[in-house]
Formats: structure tokens, C-alpha cells, sequence
């Protein structure tokens, strides 16, 4: 797939001299290749030229991989020069003061992570543009290849989740069900999990984030599951709980609280409408069932090239959440030290609303 238009559309769009990315999720995004080492960087001339720097022992692997595209691919070594290689003699310093010469105005994505901003800034100074917020709307609308295969994310997730219910017993553990979990999805050629498991019972499902662990399945109780795959470079996630014997008053009454919340997002938020303004649509519900103060999180965040994106669904977030952009609604409640509830469904906005995409799998399961 030519992922070349997006950065001709950027550097169009822009109107700078020259763009250099180097935010490792920003590389994935834009040239489709996983990206596993942090000191890569892709260089965009006003000329039209694709370059892209990698360190040595990362060289073949783009090389290959951008073979078809019109791209030009750069080893970054002062020693190790192999014959077949086209080698970049110096330090990324010495690359960024190179690139900077000459030209006046230079984008570049300043605002994500990178080990590289330090000698970037170092160099090219003043010069700098910070083109981040332009691509993090590239990235909050999805195209409807990257929708597709998001979708197919969310179904892996979902069949996985399902093998997980099967081997349910009493006395299992946590860490024994996140095996089951990623033994399934593998299955399915995933190549990456979304992020690492989170499968815990009672009391551990009193906190958002938790580690599966040595915990042994009892009853009566809550399982909760949040897990997610990266399927051809796009993420889902998906939370589930599962009842294991008969349910206390106090978890069905939360367990309502926190579906009658899903089910009002999904009827009333309306594109264009904030991040804000959808998630206190959620925070009202729950509010009104007397839980307010035990919602501690936000509503929900953008799904694409990493897990956690933009746009995010929480108090003070001005960004609109337009058709294409695919989020996760997941409202939770948490008792300390004694169980937590939450659901959480992946959806698309739609330019008649919101459409869930992970319906297909019930939120509620009873082994």
C-alpha cells in the first residue's frame, strides 16, 4: 500500500521547506512498516524525495520492506559501513545540522516522544515547526481500509475472548486465563498484542489497571477483561466481564449503572460534539446511580496505530469527534479494595452517529 500521499498531502497542506518525522508511531502511520527501534526518521523534501534514516542493524529490514515504494533508505553509522548499504557517515547531530542548511522553515512532531527531539532541537533550532496537532488529525480520521482492518482486530479479540471463557474453572488463575488469551489470538497470525492483558478477579478488579497474577478463581465472582490486538498495523480493545456464580445485589446494580451509560453514548452523541460533551453523557449516568465519585477515568480514547490516541473522551477535551474517527467508550466503576465494574465497546462516528463496532460479543457473560 503507497502510504507516500499522506506525507504529499502533508508537506502540500504545510507549505514548509522540508517535514522530518520522528515519533516512532508517527513512522508506523506514515510509511506502514512496524516500527521497533526509537532513532528512525523520515525525511520529506520540498523536492518531492523520500528519505528515511535508520540505524544499522534496523537498514535491511526497511530496505525490504519500502522496496516496492519510492523510497530511499539510509543506514545511520560512523563505523559499521557494509558494502550494500547505503550509509549515512555520522551521528543523527550530524544528520539534523545537514538537513537544516540552507533552509528556513522545517516540520516537524515535536509534540510526541522520540529519543531523538534533544539533538533535533539542538540543531535545527528556530527553524522548527511543529506539525504535531496536523497529524493527529490525519490520524483521529480513519480511511476505510484502516476501519476494516480495525474491525478485524476487534473480531480476532473477540473469538480470543471466547476460548478464554471456555477454559474457566474453579481455582484457575489470572495469569493461567491471559495464557489462554494470547495463545488464541497468536493463533489468528496476530503479531503484536494491543498491549499487555489485563485479566484479575475480585478483589483486583477494583483497580483500572491491574497485572494479571497468581489469583485463584472462587465464587461467587467478577472477571474482568481488557484486552486488544494489533492486526496489520490497526489496534482494538475490548472490555468484558464475566459473572462467575450468582452475582451480589451491589455488582448487578453497577453493572446496570455502567451499560445504561454505553447505551446513552451510543444514542446521543452526534458528530462534531467534544470530547467533553460526550463523555459527561456517560458521567451523568453514572452520577445518577450514586456512583459519581467512583467513575476515576476518562470515558474513552481514539483506536488506530497505537492503543491509546487522540482524540480522548474526558473532562476538558476540546477536540470534536468527527465521522471516521473510531474510539472506545469504556465508563467504570470502582469500589477500593473490593470489586470494580467496566465495559468497553470500540465504535466508529458516523456522520448519522455512533455505530459500535464490537457488538457482536455480549458485555455480560455467564460461563
Amino acid at each position: 500500500m503507497d502510504f507516500i500521499y499522506k506525507l504529499r498531502k502533508l508537506h502540500e497542506e504545510t507549505g514548509l521547506d522540508d517535514i522530518v518525522i520522528i515519533s516512532p508511531e508517527n513512522i508506523e502511520y506514515f510509511l506502514g512498516v512496524p516500527t521497533i527501534a526509537d532513532s528512525v526518521i523520515v525525511l520529506y523534501s520540498h523536492r518531492g524525495d523520500l528519505e528515511v534514516y535508520v540505524p544499522i542493524l534496523e537498514y535491511y529490514r526497511y530496505r525490504d520492506m519500502l522496496g516496492k515504494q519510492d523510497v530511499e533508505v539510509y543506514a545511520v553509522s560512523k563505523k559499521i559501513k557494509p558494502n550494500d548499504a547505503r550509509v549515512f557517515e555520522g551521528e543523527y547531530k550530524d544528520l539534523f545540522e545537514k538537513i537544516g542548511t540552507g533552509k528556513e522553515k522545517i516540520g516537524c512532531d515535536i509534540g510526541y516522544s522520540s529519543p531523538l527531539i534533544n539533538p533535533l532541537r539542538e540543531k535545527l533550532g528556530k527553524k522548527i515547526v511543529d506539525i504535531s496537532e496536523t497529524i493527529t488529525g490525519y490520524r483521529m480520521k480513519k480511511e476505510p481500509w484502516e476501519i476494516e482492518r480495525i474491525k478485524k482486530a476487534i473480531k480476532i479479540t473477540q473469538n480470543s475472548i471466547k476460548a478464554l471463557v471456555s477454559y474457566i474453572q474453579e481455582g484457575i488463575t489470572e495469569a493461567q486465563l491471559a495464557g489462554v488469551f494470547e495463545h488464541r489470538a497468536r493463533q489468528y497470525n496476530v503479531s503484536q498484542y494491543a498491549f499487555d492483558p489485563i485479566i484479575v478477579f475480585n478483589p483486583e478488579t477494583s483497580y483500572p489497571h491491574n497485572i494479571p497474577g497468581p489469583n485463584r478463581l472462587r465464587r461467587p465472582n467478577l472477571i474482568l477483561v481488557d484486552v486488544g490486538v494489533k492486526y496489520q498495523g490497526r489496534c482494538s480493545d475490548l472490555t468484558r466481564m464475566i459473572l462467575w456464580g450468582r452475582p451480589r445485589k451491589e455488582w448487578r446494580r453497577t453493572l446496570e449503572a455502567v451499560n445504561e451509560a454505553i447505551d446513552e453514548v451510543i444514542d446521543k452523541a452526534e458528530p462534531g460534539m467534544t470530547g467533553e460533551e460526550i463523555a459527561k453523557i456517560a458521567i451523568d449516568i453514572i452520577a445518577k446511580h450514586g456512583y459519581g465519585e467512583r467513575f476515576i477515568h476518562g470515558l474513552g480514547h481514539g483506536l488506530g496505530v497505537v492503543v491509546h490516541e487522540h482524540p480522548y473522551l474526558t473532562l476538558g477535551s476540546t477536540t470534536k469527534v468527527e465521522p471516521g474517527v473510531v474510539f472506545t467508550i469504556e465508563p467504570g466503576i470502582y469500589i477500593p479494595g473490593e470489586f470494580g465494574i467496566r465495559i468497553e465497546e470500540d465504535a466508529v462516528m458516523t456522520e448519522k452517529g455512533v455505530k459500535t463496532l464490537s457488538s457482536s460479543l455480549e458485555r455480560i457473560i455467564t460461563p
